[in-house]
């Protein structure tokens, strides 16, 4: 297995993974949306709310603020939590807004018990408060995976596509191919010769195959090699995700195979 880095950024990674199947690369995939815990609000009280939104849409809203922490190992899973998940420090951080209009309350209003947990954004609207409209909630958030709810998916646009292969062979230069190519991946050079300029950026749509009357272009998917797109929400960075979501399948891989050495 290869993995070769295309792009890095605190809330995207794009990368080159190559020498593993399609399986492999799903699995990488699917870990990244709903193995990775991370924090997320899960109940709360509201004591007043005079807004014009009812307290259900207030709470959907409150449940998918990203919300990141300095050191998300000090926190364990209600599961896993030595209290049995009845609510500890160690398990849940307790939080409140308090607020009067006129005014927006926005993410950065939520105020949590620990310092160093905050909303990822501080400028996510959660409601309009008119003259004299107020709003006082409590609650607490808690460790959990996205396979429990999409409030705790750390990973939102993650996905793959195969590497191509674009071969091109007795070209006549005559560069219709770069014309309808909708990604820039074909260019023709000082000397009418067409070059790929960025193989990563190809999505296998054919259209140059389709224009090229010669049939002079070839394109066609590498079956082991994958180009990676995994971008997070905020709470947790890009590269950490990934990180985590490897680690997440590695001990699932580890109990299997303990599993299956106590039953031969």
């Amino acid at each position: 297995m290869n993995v070769e880095l295309i792009e890095l950024r605190d809330d995207r990674v794009r990368f080159l993974l190559s020498g593993v199947t399609p399986a492999f690369a799903n699995a990488i995939r699917r870990s990244c949306i709903a193995e990775v815990p991370k924090l997320a609000i899960d109940e709360i009280s509201i004591y007043e709310n005079t807004s014009v939104l009812f307290d259900e849409q207030i709470a959907l809203r409150l449940g998918l603020v990203p919300i990141k922490a300095d050191d998300l190992s000090v926190y364990s899973t209600p599961d896993e939590c030595q209290c049995g998940g009845v609510g500890c420090p160690g398990c849940r951080i307790d939080f409140m807004i308090t607020a009067e209009g006129p005014g927006t309350v926005y993410s950065r209003d939520i105020k949590f018990s620990d310092p160093a947990v905050r909303a990822a954004f501080d400028n996510i609207p959660l409601v309009v408060l008119g003259e004299g409209e107020k709003l006082v909630i409590e609650g607490f958030a808690t460790l959990r995976t996205g396979k429990e709810h999409a409030k705790w998916q750390a990973g939102t646009l993650c996905g793959y596509k195969n590497l191509p292969s674009i071969e091109i062979s007795g070209c006549n230069g005559c560069g219709r191919c770069v014309k309808v190519c909708p990604r820039g991946v074909l260019v023709l050079d000082e000397n009418d010769t067409i070059k790929v300029k960025d193989i990563t950026e190809c999505s296998l749509c054919r259209l140059c195959v389709e224009e090229c009357d010669q049939r002079a272009i070839s394109v066609v998917p590498l079956e082991d090699a994958f180009i990676m797109s995994i971008e997070s929400d905020g709470s947790i960075n890009a590269r950490d995700l990934v990180r985590m979501a490897a680690e997440e399948l590695k001990k699932k891989a580890e109990v299997l195979q303990d599993t299956l050495a106590s039953i031969s």
